[in-house]
């Protein structure tokens, strides 16, 4: 799966990212510090939700489950669609960017 990124806009703990996967558009919400799922409502605008996008949720807990825990979501969206990423970490928000096509230079 070809997956590239770019930066939209700086949220709350994160980023809004515009994510091209196979060369079809999803909006992906990459933040840490943030583990619950109920939190997803204050990250992803009511726009959005009332445009009928379907909400895609994972956290990502350790670099080491990084890519499994991303490729669980990102298999089962559809264009148009917004995926939202809860890191643990900073190391796990690191990961989830790199994997996401846009690494961090620190």
């Amino acid at each position: 799966m070809e997956i590239v990124s770019r930066h939209i806009a700086d949220v709350a703990g994160g980023v809004e990212l515009l994510t091209t996967l196979d060369g079809e558009g999803i909006t992906a919400y990459v933040v840490v510090g943030v583990n619950d799922l109920n939190a997803i409502a204050d990250i992803v605008p009511v726009e959005k939700v009332e445009a009928g996008a379907d909400i895609h949720a994972s956290t990502v807990d350790n670099v080491d489950n990084a890519q499994e825990q991303i490729d669980q979501v990102l298999e089962n969206m559809n264009p148009g669609d917004v995926a939202v990423f809860l890191c643990s970490s900073d190391d796990a928000y690191g990961a989830a960017l790199d994997l996401l096509g846009l690494p961090i230079d620190e």
